[in-house]
């Protein structure tokens, strides 16, 4: 290889004496020479250009070539990156990933808790080529009291549930039901851990279907939305203004955002992956889209780490799968108490009944929040008239964390509550209710003078 290097140089060295005689003696010819040189040069120049586009572009793969599309806000997002899929997926029925046939399932309950709550009702609707073509709808007998909050929410009372049969009873019929369909449900796990739960309270053996979370799908096609609950969907997509929070409506109107999702995700030119491992529980077995923690909030923490000690009285969110974030108020008045954590940190907080003391809601209730023995602000009017009765009467303890600080630099506080509540009317309360002294370590007496 050098020496052919070394003769083409040389060849070319004798070319370029040639020529500088030549010009040197002949300067028309000269100028015809130097013309048809520069003609060379360009040509050449051009084709070398190409090739070299060829060859790199043999070299890129196809991930980077969307890579090296538009950039920017008007940049458009290939499809496989809004949703991850699994490679060792189950075969799907459709080219976007889901089922055609499945079965859609919500529940009401007595509580949120799966161990020591039960079920009330249960609501299906089952689809066969993605149209709805039966139901299935039942009230449980619980056999105990429900509390007002529920009767309230639900619209189920005592009365109605008399009756009705038990639980044991139901789940064999309803299972049997469901056959072999995969399962969808918004918020599935929090309805499988009850399952789950009366399953083994009374000894049935529950099957373990392929389960598919709206919520989750919600939450990783629409990452920059701040909630998803169902009533948040049902808005957004335009299917209804209100969730009924009865176990057979909420059903159908999961089914229809399951579908609306489906054709948006279709629209995009991607689609899902249904997965089910053997190794998880049918609670948590799920499509294959990452689902966020609630931990979100805490700088992605997959568990709580509260930096301070934690105060006594019932964590109001403990094992709960529902629940958001609502901001304290007055913050600015507390901002030497807030600065001695960091921006990342996470405390415990007690949580007492109370009453709003000046200004135009003097008197009425409120939710009064309490950082290490010190007051750090209350609730508003309307975010105590939905997460009043979340707070047990002897007071609750919850995580909280701090947000971002406003433009005047106040740091905020938020605390953790579950979803909330139908809004009370708390003005009959505040004429005629009265309160005792507060004292500095967090304690508070009241009562209603109903």
């Amino acid at each position: 290889m050098r020496k052919r290097k070394n003769d083409k140089g040389t060849l070319l060295g004798i070319v370029i004496l040639a020529l500088l005689g030549v010009i040197i003696m002949h300067p028309v010819i000269s100028g015809i020479i130097i013309a048809v040189i520069v003609l060379l040069a360009v040509l050449y120049a051009m084709a070398h250009k190409q090739q070299t586009q060829d060859l790199g572009n043999e070299h890129i793969s196809p991930t980077a070539k969307k890579r090296h599309g538009p950039r920017g806000k008007h940049a458009k997002r290939p499809a496989d990156e809004l949703v991850p899929l699994n490679d060792n997926a189950k075969p799907a029925d459709n080219d976007d990933g889901l089922p055609a046939d499945y079965v859609v399932l919500d529940t009401e309950t007595t509580g949120l808790r799966a161990q020591t709550d039960q079920i009330i009702e249960i609501g299906a609707v089952k689809v066969r080529g993605r149209s709805i073509v039966d139901s299935f709808d039942t009230l449980v007998d619980p056999g105990r009291s429900l509390d007002g909050r529920i009767v309230e929410l639900t619209g189920i009372t005592d009365a109605m549930l008399e009756g009705q049969p038990k639980i044991g009873d139901v789940l064999p019929l309803f299972w049997s039901w469901v056959g072999d369909d995969p399962v969808v449900g918004h918020n599935l796990r929090f309805d499988m851990r009850f399952f789950e739960a009366e399953s083994a309270r009374v000894g049935y053996a529950m099957p373990g279907p392929v389960c598919m979370d709206t919520l989750q799908m919600s939450r990783a096609l629409f990452p920059q939305e701040k909630h998803h609950r169902l009533q948040d969907l049902i808005r957004r997509f335009g299917i209804a203004e209100n969730e009924e929070h009865r176990a057979l409506s909420d059903a159908a109107q999961t089914q229809e955002c399951f579908e609306w999702m489906r054709r948006y995700m279709s629209g995009l030119g991607g689609g899902f992956t249904t997965v089910l491992d053997a190794s998880t529980s049918s609670a948590s077995a799920s499509t294959a889209l990452k689902q966020p923690r609630q931990s979100r909030r805490f700088r992605g923490r997959g568990v709580h780490r509260p930096c301070n000690q934690r105060p006594d009285g019932q964590c109001i969110v403990e094992d709960i799968d529902k629940w958001q974030t609502v901001g304290v108020s007055g913050a600015a008045k507390h901002q030497d108490l807030f600065n001695r954590f960091s921006s990342s940190d996470e405390v415990w907080v007690r949580l007492l009944h109370g009453f709003i003391k000046t200004g135009k809601y003097k008197g009425w209730p409120t939710i009064q929040v309490w950082l290490d023995g010190e007051y750090a602000g209350c609730l508003t009017v309307l975010q105590t008239s939905r997460h009043y009765r979340q707070v047990p009467p002897e007071g609750g303890v919850s995580y909280a964390h701090f947000g971002a600080r406003t433009k005047r630099g106040t740091c905020q506080l938020r605390v953790s509550f579950p979803y909330a509540h139908a809004e009370m009317e708390l003005s009959q309360f505040a004429q005629t209710a009265s309160l005792k002294e507060v004292d500095m370590t967090g304690s508070a007496q009241m009562k209603f003078e109903m």
